[in-house]
């Protein structure tokens, strides 16, 4: 039995329309549309200059577009329970200030 595939819940959203309202949402110089691919530069608010990049597919894209997702939430990942393509099971702390640990090997 073949996987169905996923339902367009947003089939009137063209590339171009999505293109169109992300440059809104983030800035004309922000956004870029290849090979289906949409990559948004966004800035984690409150960091300053620090620009991330976030690599969306056409329907997360589309998602984006119609649920309005915040630069914070786009750059940790942390996305609704609905996000296509699934959800990460934790958010990535990148900005959240926490340190990594160092690991030290013991000597026995």
């Amino acid at each position: 039995m073949a996987a169905e595939r996923p339902r367009d819940l947003y089939p009137l959203m063209t590339l171009e329309y999505v293109v169109k309202a992300l440059k809104v949402l983030f800035g004309r110089d922000n956004v870029v549309s290849d090979k289906g691919e949409i990559r948004v530069r966004v800035r984690y608010p409150g960091s300053g200059h620090t620009i991330s990049s976030v690599r969306l597919t056409f329907e997360q894209a589309k998602f984006v577009v119609a649920r309005s997702i915040s630069a914070k939430d786009l750059i940790d990942e942390n996305y609704p329970a609905d996000w296509p393509g699934g959800v990460r099971p934790i958010p990535r702390p990148s900005h959240r200030g926490v340190e990594p640990l160092l690991f030290k090997d013991k000597e026995h």
